[in-house]
């Protein structure tokens, strides 16, 4: 399974006489819980407030009603099980979402270049790909300790410290080496797997890539006004 880091095509190979995806997306979702509960630790909650008490104030939010919102926040923040447990949670939550999303969206695809889908055998692509999770998370953990903070990345919003938010920097946070690995992975796994040849399954996966960076971009750019 871990030679999809250095042998891919032989892998779904494999992937295509047995479809196996229980244990690889266990692992990518430890991985990415690992990343979760290690930046938890070092969130500066202080700024997170005010940050949240600026943006109710944007919004015209009476004081009395920024008092209340804060308190709610304070309670969060003091307690450990709401503090680690939520995002853990939330994380968990929407990795198994992600997976599932993915490979919905690339089965009913694969008819679009000749090929007849299969739900198992999709999911078992895209949860080998998604084991470029584990080196990923072990790198932005590395730097997560190294900072102390949980502020790190390792997409182009490298080049723009500066910006926090916004259609931009949703752009440039979704160019990052390792989501272009795994979109390479799953290309080539559902190439090898259904049996298209060629640059097709490759227009497949960058395309929704690119379709749901659009997405995101717009929503943040709504959202960091």
């Amino acid at each position: 399974m871990f030679q999809v880091y250095t042998a891919p095509a032989s892998v779904f190979a494999r992937v295509k006489e047995k479809p196996v995806w229980l244990l690889p997306m266990v692992l990518a979702l430890v991985a990415n819980l690992a990343v979760v509960f290690v930046s938890t630790q070092y969130v500066d909650w202080t700024e997170q407030r005010q940050v949240a008490i600026d943006r109710m104030r944007e919004r015209n939010m009476t004081e009395d009603q920024i008092q209340k919102a804060t308190e709610g926040m304070d309670k969060f923040y003091s307690s450990p099980l709401m503090r680690f447990g939520l995002p853990l949670v939330g994380a968990l939550f929407t990795g198994v979402i992600a997976v599932l999303f993915m490979t919905i969206i690339y089965n009913v695809a694969l008819p679009l270049v000749g090929a007849r889908g299969d739900f198992v055998r999709t999911l078992s692509v895209v949860t080998h790909a998604g084991l470029v999770t584990i080196p990923a998370s072990i790198v932005h953990i590395v730097l997560v300790l190294a900072r102390r903070s949980a502020e790190v990345t390792t997409s182009l919003l490298l080049a723009a410290p500066g910006l926090k938010g916004g259609f931009l920097a949703v752009v440039l946070s979704r160019v990052d080496p390792f989501a272009i690995w795994q979109l390479i992975l799953a290309g080539l796994g559902l190439g090898i797997v259904f049996e298209v040849r060629g640059s097709k399954p490759y227009w497949i996966v960058f395309s929704v890539w690119g379709l749901l960076t659009l997405v995101f971009a717009l929503l943040g750019g709504r959202m960091g006004r």
